[in-house]
């Protein structure tokens, strides 16, 4: 708030509208930036977890918003020019400023909410002796659950055309857990379940 509201304050002194205009943006990137990675953070998803959907959703969020800043400035520049007397200003714009800093805790809740439900899911091999190619593949795989229902890989389900095994023997499991996602996780998903063994 205190920034945003010292962005305010120096346009309406100086009449600069090019400074506040940057600084308002680089504000708003970091801030809401920051909110989203706290909200992540706080359902165990780290910023290199995130994917190119998840960043343009942090994008929009961040497009939006940088949509008043003109408007603002302008409003800020109108009340100076019609000499504002200091009291006025803030009395007419604090709300505004704070209005723009409870932006941070909205977009905190919004990541919590985008990211719960990326649960991260190892493969674990059963107890049978021998284990298909498909399933020493995936073993010790750490992907988020929606990313194994995308691939369609699921321990046992037997038929399951997409297991070496054909599931019918397969007693391997999907354990939750707080490793980090596998490197390329969905990319390997894929390669596994397009392969020729299969």
């Amino acid at each position: 708030a205190s920034r945003i509201w010292g962005a305010c304050e120096r346009l309406f002194v100086s009449g600069n509208e090019g400074n506040f205009i940057a600084s308002m943006l680089r504000t708003i990137d970091q801030q809401l930036t920051k909110a989203w990675n706290e909200g992540a953070a706080a359902v165990g998803v780290e910023p290199e977890d995130m994917s190119e959907d998840d960043l343009a959703l942090l994008s929009s969020i961040i497009d939006s918003e940088a949509e008043f800043v003109p408007g603002l400035a302008a409003d800020i520049l109108a009340a100076r020019e019609a000499q504002m007397t200091p009291e006025a200003f803030e009395a007419n714009f604090g709300n505004r400023a704070d209005t723009w800093a409870n932006r941070y805790p909205d977009v905190v809740n919004q990541a919590t909410i985008h990211f719960g439900g990326k649960t991260r899911l190892v493969w674990r091999l059963g107890q049978t002796e021998e284990h298909c190619t498909t399933c020493a593949a995936l073993n010790g795989l750490v992907a988020y659950a929606e990313e194994w229902e995308q691939s369609g890989l699921h321990p046992q389900g037997p038929p399951n055309d997409l297991l070496e095994c054909g599931g019918w023997k397969c007693d391997c499991s999907l354990e939750t857990t707080d490793k980090r996602r596998s490197p390329r996780a969905m990319d390997t998903l894929i390669n596994i379940a397009m392969s020729g063994n299969l």
